[in-house]
């Protein structure tokens, strides 16, 4: 190992800070790890042990903090693309997954998207980057990114964008475009509890639109699969005393 430009003393605490994360003392494990860090080791060693910090900030401890600062300084001080990939992927995540903050996440997922060469996930770049904007409540925008990704035709994301964009529509009142989306996402979608879900929503639009009876078919066909069958009872009675009442 010392060939590998590690002394002794900070073999050790490597080793240390290794058995801590294996005997699932994971505060003690960073705490050897800052220390190594303030010593100044070479700039290989520092990366990669601000990338095991930021891995065990996030996904044992739940400071995403220290976590982001971590990988941030990968970003920062490295001149290799593969660490700086992996890192902003793992700031993405934190910031869609674990902290809601859209608005940061959108740009990482964009300065992923722009990278030189093309990434091997971009697909799944730019669909995160489409969420991020959807969730954001940009429904107009998003909707040209996911509309983007179906023209690329990019299998899963492509799938999926048809129901995101159904969504966007829905919550526009859009109930017409809405449920023209959701039936090409069905005809695409292969997961019961996914196909379930979204014909549930096309039954909404539909009530919302005063079509009463395509909703009530809807619901119908769904009654044995929705995992609350009382919602759906509910949503048939309602309707049902509606379309009684149109006819008096």
């Amino acid at each position: 190992m010392t060939g590998c430009g590690f002394s002794s003393g900070l073999y050790k605490d490597i080793i240390k800070a290794q058995d801590y994360i294996s005997e699932q003392k994971f505060q003690k494990a960073v705490d050897v790890y800052e220390s190594i860090l303030r010593k100044k080791p070479s700039k290989n060693i520092q990366i990669k042990i601000n990338y095991h910090l930021g891995e065990i900030y996030s996904i044992y401890l739940n400071d995403y903090q220290n976590s982001l600062r971590h990988y941030k300084t990968i970003v920062k001080s490295s001149n290799e693309p593969n660490w700086q990939v992996k890192s902003l992927e793992k700031i993405g995540h934190i910031y869609f997954e674990n902290l809601n903050e859209y608005e940061k996440a959108k740009k990482v997922y964009h300065q992923l998207m722009n990278f030189v060469p093309t990434l091997e996930n971009q697909d799944l770049y730019e669909f995160r980057y489409g969420l991020s904007i959807f969730y954001l409540k940009k429904y107009t925008e998003s909707i040209k990114v996911f509309e983007n990704i179906i023209e690329k035709n990019k299998k899963k994301s492509a799938v999926n964008s048809y129901y995101y964009i159904g969504l966007a529509y829905f919550y526009q009142q859009n109930w017409v475009n809405a449920n023209k989306y959701w039936f090409e996402y069905l005809k695409r979608e292969t997961q019961n509890n996914k196909i379930v879900k979204t014909k549930f929503l096309i039954a909404n639009a539909y009530e919302s639109s005063e079509k009463l009876k395509e909703a009530y078919n809807i619901y119908y066909s769904i009654l044995g699969e929705y995992p609350n069958p009382e919602v759906i009872k509910s949503r048939l009675d309602s309707l049902y005393k509606r379309r009684i009442a149109r006819k008096r």
